[in-house]
C-alpha cells in the first residue's frame, strides 16, 4: 500500500474490507489520502436485489474464488477474518471447496460487499466514502439474471 505513494498516484483495492479500511489506509500519509491528485478506489461486488439471501448467495458465489487466493485471505485475517479465513483453508486443505462459501459470513459480506435494496447499496455507498474510500468502483452481479441485467438494475438505483 505504501508503494502506491512512493511510485505511484494512487491505488485501487479488490474486495477490501470496510471495517480494516481505515487501518490499510495508514500506509500512506495524510497528505495523499487527502489529494484529490491521489486516488484511493476499491472494487466492491455488488448485489442489487430485494431478496437478501438471494443477494448475498451472489457475493458469496462471486467471491468463492477470491476466497481461495493465499493474499486475500492473508489480507482479510489481518481485517479480523481469521476465524473464517482459517475454516477456508481448512476447506481447501482437505479437499472440500463446497465448503467454502459456508466460511463467508454475513458479516464478512456486509464488510466486503454490496447487497440489499436500492437504499442499502446507495447508503453502503456512503459508508465507503466514509471509510477513506474516495472511489467505489461498483462490480455488479444480479440475482436474477446476466451481467447486463446487473447493471441495469445498478444504473437504476442513481
Amino acid at each position: 500500500i505504501g508503494l502506491s505513494e512512493d511510485i505511484g498516484q494512487g491505488m485501487v483495492f479488490a474486495n477490501g474490507a470496510r471495517s480494516h479500511m481505515a487501518e490499510s489506509l495508514t500506509a500512506v500519509s495524510a497528505t495523499a489520502r487527502s489529494s484529490d491528485e491521489f486516488f484511493i478506489g476499491d472494487m466492491i461486488p455488488t448485489c442489487i436485489s430485494d431478496d437478501l439471501e438471494a443477494a448475498k448467495a451472489v457475493n458469496r458465489k462471486t467471491l468463492t474464488s477470491y476466497a481461495m487466493l493465499p493474499n486475500y485471505r492473508n489480507y482479510w485475517k489481518e481485517a479480523g477474518y481469521e476465524d473464517e479465513m482459517n475454516g477456508i483453508e481448512a476447506a481447501i486443505e482437505a479437499g472440500d471447496r463446497d465448503r467454502i462459501p459456508h466460511f463467508l459470513t454475513d458479516q464478512w459480506l456486509a464488510d466486503t460487499t454490496l447487497f440489499g435494496t436500492a437504499t442499502q447499496v446507495r447508503d453502503g455507498i456512503e459508508a465507503w466514502f466514509d471509510a477513506g474510500i474516495k472511489t467505489p468502483i461498483l462490480v455488479p452481479s444480479s440475482a436474477k439474471g446476466g451481467q447486463m441485467v446487473a447493471f441495469e438494475e445498478m444504473l437504476a438505483i442513481f
